[in-house]
């Protein structure tokens, strides 16, 4: 079990100054690491002894969740403090107590590219989730406008993990109602390893016919290499470039064939964009990952290059 406190919090509580207590931790004399929200987080044996040492009980943490037989055994122990105990249920975060850290201040919505699109605010989601409205915030779009671009997260002033939580609502809902593009790219990436369906007939037809071009304009003795066996890199491909721009691809090879570099594609599971990551489906995501682990094992490839 542990415990978490705010230097200000624990100065109060054992009647010293704020710097002391950040000196006692500067120093290891509170075995503390950084926590969430600018909190620190101790062992509570450790905090016990703390408190053994000013001769006073310990407090329960509002933030922790308590087994109700725990809740039982501790209150004859301890001091409870101004805030009321529930046993909470788990929300969309796995500590309550980052939501409890954001101060609403509008920087992640100053900084979120789509703040304001159908009055969508990090904040509420935010506050949403700390107050247990997952429903609801399950069934908006909100989640699913959001490009998890990080820059709400980076702008934080209290390090809140609002990507985190977005990629949670978005694991909650059904997966037949994931947007469709999202979840039929998924699905083909499962069946036919990339996310666009593109037969694996076509696409060796394509990276041939496209090498044979290169070989002809740039890169003499140029051949793209697929399937080749101790090949230095193996290079995945967002699906949407043989789909729609396979010219785009040469400028890759240019740069291997100018470098003299080891390189091959693999001839499935090729895709190199990771739709599971986006639409919060964990399993896919682990799938897609291992097909490509897979590959890097089979062709004794010693490095992975996602070009996306």
């Amino acid at each position: 079990m542990t415990y978490e406190f705010r230097v200000s919090d624990l100065a109060r509580e054992f009647g010293v100054h704020r710097n002391t207590i950040r000196n006692w931790i500067k120093s290891g004399a509170i075995q503390a690491d950084t926590g969430p929200g600018r909190q620190y987080i101790m062992q509570w044996d450790d905090y016990v002894a703390l408190c053994d040492k000013f001769g006073r009980k310990p407090r329960l943490n509002p933030a922790q969740d308590y087994d109700p037989a725990e809740l039982q055994q501790l209150a004859a122990k301890v001091d409870l403090p101004p805030l009321a105990i529930s046993n909470r249920k788990k929300t969309l975060y796995d500590d309550p107590s980052w939501a409890d850290a954001c101060l609403t201040c509008g920087t992640c919505a100053s900084a979120c590219p789509i703040s304001g699109v159908d009055g969508l605010d990090p904040r509420k989601i935010v506050r949403m989730a700390f107050f247990g409205l997952e429903d609801e915030l399950v069934a908006l779009d909100w989640p699913w406008k959001c490009t998890m671009c990080a820059k709400c997260e980076e702008a934080c002033p209290m390090d809140m993990e609002i990507v985190q939580l977005m990629r949670r609502i978005r694991s909650r809902r059904e997966r037949d109602k994931v947007p469709g593009p999202i979840h039929k790219g998924v699905q083909a990436c499962l069946e036919r390893g990339n996310n666009l369906g593109i037969p694996k007939e076509d696409f060796l037809f394509l990276l041939e016919d496209i090498g044979e071009e290169l070989a002809e304009e740039a890169c003499p003795g140029f051949k793209t290499p697929v399937d080749e066996y101790g090949a230095r890199l193996l290079v995945t491909i967002n699906s949407k470039e043989p789909f729609a721009e396979p010219e785009d691809m040469k400028w890759w090879w240019k740069i291997f064939y100018a470098a003299g570099e080891s390189w091959t594609i693999a001839a499935d599971n090729w895709e190199g964009v990771n739709w599971g990551l986006f639409s919060g489906d964990d399993e896919a995501m682990k799938t897609i990952v291992g097909r490509i682990v897979d590959n890097l094992r089979r062709l004794n490839c010693s490095a992975l290059l996602l070009p996306e």
